[in-house]
């Protein structure tokens, strides 16, 4: 529908792409509308992974846009026999369905997506091209003429490319959100395997197989993760697939962050976490796991940066900040991404979202276990405080410093910070996930399970809410639904570490030993060494009365972790009550609970706190808890 050129901005000195009308097409209202509708489209979309659009106008009788010139090549043209290597195509797939996550969240359909619409930057990034196709979801305002709209959606009859049309879409249904997950799906196949889920030798013969006919099989080889979603996006019926593209993307990020090998660095002890999405980019923290997501909060307009904060001034501050939340969300090498953004800080002092995460990266020191130093959490604060006094809008740096008060040990600020979140983002499931976190500490485990559920409801992959549940019904008792939702997320990560531990120790409430190591015997080599990991290890030895062992396991650099981690407090106390060692035990509960742990009722019924109960002091640290909750 149009002519592109390569241009130069003289005014801001760049290149840049303008399209207008094409002398071959008829230059009547109808097209002019809609070349007009493609750029009004595009430029309310502002996303790393979409072509920007700078300028719309009209010129000696023909409209045009300026928007981004995007160097690199078509992802068609990249795509070799056999597809691309397994990281390749998550990563890809993981941008490309964030671009899409961001138009639907913005009321805007593609209708168009294919790898020819896809570029692939110098350094790697998908920029999404050409919302031609695109219509806003919403209904068409009364004052707009309506025979208008009717002919912009009739113009070639049936609007995209024929082998990326979904079956309701060749069968006269208006087109979705849907539509565009499926087309996703038809992309990753495409990444995958080198070649088109369905073929056909005419246009007839390939909408028959499209309308009627299974796609071609994946390769054996393909991961179980990747084959199940690229085959949940092709379902047939719209209500079988994916609902979301953000559901898409945590998928995604699930099997990304499982494929990729990343060994410690040398001389410390690392507790590395899979982080999926998350962003939103957002954080998803549970069970003291924060993951990363490809979601963007609501915040005032302009430039912003790919976790929706608002971006620098400084180009290359914004650059040293995307490569080190990268590294951080994607290779969770907090080492290399720290230094990322202190590069960014250094030439932007001022740049707040460059601040917010580096200070949540202070407070990933304790989480990921590279350090037992609690002078870490306090870092954490004072960097998250000066990135709200340069952005008060960050519901991210809001959500991080509501996590940093519970390890802190003052989950009483924790409601609060959420409140700020949410009112920058309502639908921040990490704020949600801190709130839960925040009752189930007070033992309000209704109000934690009501705020996981609608945490699940809104994000239905989001793994660190299931897991958290999946642990709530384990303290209320309900083991075999606590192994269910933890073997939930085993099926899309069949390596998480924390649904690992988790189920074991579901098991370990049971009494069942046996399915308890199984379970932890599950765990790769390079993840045997994390602190949390080496805890729950020396409570099943300790059942298990292999008592030397336990000890060996639960050593000084271990129990320090677990003082400074307020979710690993009370199962040191667990450990020492196992042993016998009923001093230690107290010590460690009573220490949980100056931390913020008051579950009363879950001490009373956990069966591995038995043999503390009719102990004077048991009772007394109860009584303590019963006379805060009334004050």
């Amino acid at each position: 529908m149009g002519v592109v050129y390569r241009a130069r901005d003289s005014q801001l000195e760049r290149t840049v792409a303008i399209k207008l009308l094409g002398q071959h097409l008829p230059a009547d209202d109808v097209a002019r509308a809609r070349l007009l509708r493609e750029a009004r489209t595009a430029s309310a979309l502002n996303h790393p992974n979409i072509c920007t659009v700078y300028e719309v106008g009209e010129a000696e009788g023909q409209v045009y846009i300026a928007m981004e010139y995007v160097e690199g090549q078509a992802l068609g043209a990249l795509i070799p026999n056999g597809g691309l290597p397994l990281e390749t195509v998550t990563r890809y797939g993981c941008q490309i369905a964030d671009a899409i996550a961001h138009a639907h969240e913005r009321g805007i359909i593609h209708r168009d997506l294919k790898s020819a619409n896809v570029v692939i930057t110098e350094e790697g990034r998908a920029k999404v091209l050409d919302f031609g196709l695109a219509k806003r979801l919403e209904q068409t305002r009364p004052s707009e003429d309506s025979r208008t709209q009717t002919a912009l959606t009739e113009v070639g009859t049936v609007a995209g490319t024929l082998h990326y049309l979904s079956p309701e879409v060749l069968q006269g249904a208006p087109a979705d959100v849907r539509c565009d997950l499926w087309a996703l799906g038809v992309l990753l196949y495409e990444m995958a395997c080198g070649r088109m889920p369905f073929q056909g030798r005419t246009a007839f013969e390939l909408t028959g197989t499209i309308l009627h006919a299974a796609p071609d099989p994946l390769p054996p080889a393909l991961p179980g993760g990747l084959r199940a979603i690229i085959q949940r996006c092709l379902a047939r019926d719209p209500a079988q697939r994916y609902q979301r593209a953000g559901e898409v993307r945590a998928a995604l990020e699930a099997v990304q962050s499982s494929s990729i090998p990343l060994p410690a660095p040398a001389g410390t002890r690392v507790s590395r976490r899979r982080w999926l999405w998350l962003l939103v980019p957002s954080i998803a923290l549970a069970g003291g796991v924060l993951v990363l997501r490809w979601r963007k909060p609501a915040i005032p307009e302009g430039p912003r940066v790919s976790t929706g904060g608002r971006a620098s001034a400084n180009r290359d501050a914004n650059e040293y900040f995307e490569k080190g939340y990268f590294l951080l969300k994607a290779q969770s090498d907090l080492p290399r991404g720290r230094q990322m953004l202190e590069r960014a800080l250094s030439l932007d002092p001022s740049f707040a979202e460059a601040r917010a995460v580096y200070g949540f990266s202070d407070w990933l020191m304790i989480d990921q276990g590279y350090s037992n130093d609690t002078s870490w959490l306090y870092k954490a604060e004072e960097e998250l405080r000066r990135a709200i006094e340069g952005e008060s809008h960050s519901a991210w740096a809001h959500t991080a410093l509501a996590a940093v008060y519970l390890y802190q040990g003052r989950k009483e600020l924790v409601p609060a910070e959420v409140d700020q979140a949410l009112k920058a983002n309502p639908n921040d499931v990490d704020a949600l996930l801190w709130l839960a976190h925040y009752h189930r500490l007070n033992g309000n485990y209704e109000a934690a399970r009501s705020l996981w559920n609608q945490a699940l409801e809104k994000e239905p992959l989001f793994w660190p809410a299931r897991m958290s549940l999946g642990d709530t019904l384990r303290q209320q008792g309900d083991i075999a639904g606590a192994i269910r939702e933890q073997e939930k997320v085993l099926d899309h990560a069949p390596q998480n570490v924390y649904a690992i531990r988790y189920l074991a120790r579901a098991y370990m409430t049971a009494g069942d030993l046996r399915s308890a190591r199984q379970s932890l015997e599950r765990l790769r080599p390079e993840d045997r060494q994390k602190y949390e990991v080496r805890i729950a290890w020396a409570v099943l030895l300790a059942l298990e009365g292999r008592r030397e062992q336990a000890v060996k396991e639960m050593d000084e650099e271990v129990s320090k972790f677990a003082k400074a981690h307020i979710l690993a407090t009370l199962e040191v106390a667990e450990y020492y009550a196992v042993l016998g060692d009923t001093g230690r035990a107290l010590e460690w509960l009573d220490l949980a609970v100056r931390n913020g742990d008051e579950r009363a009722a879950w001490f009373r019924r956990n069966p591995l706190l038995a043999g503390l109960r009719e102990q004077p002091r048991f009772r007394q640290i109860l009584e303590t808890i019963a006379s805060r909750r009334r004050k």
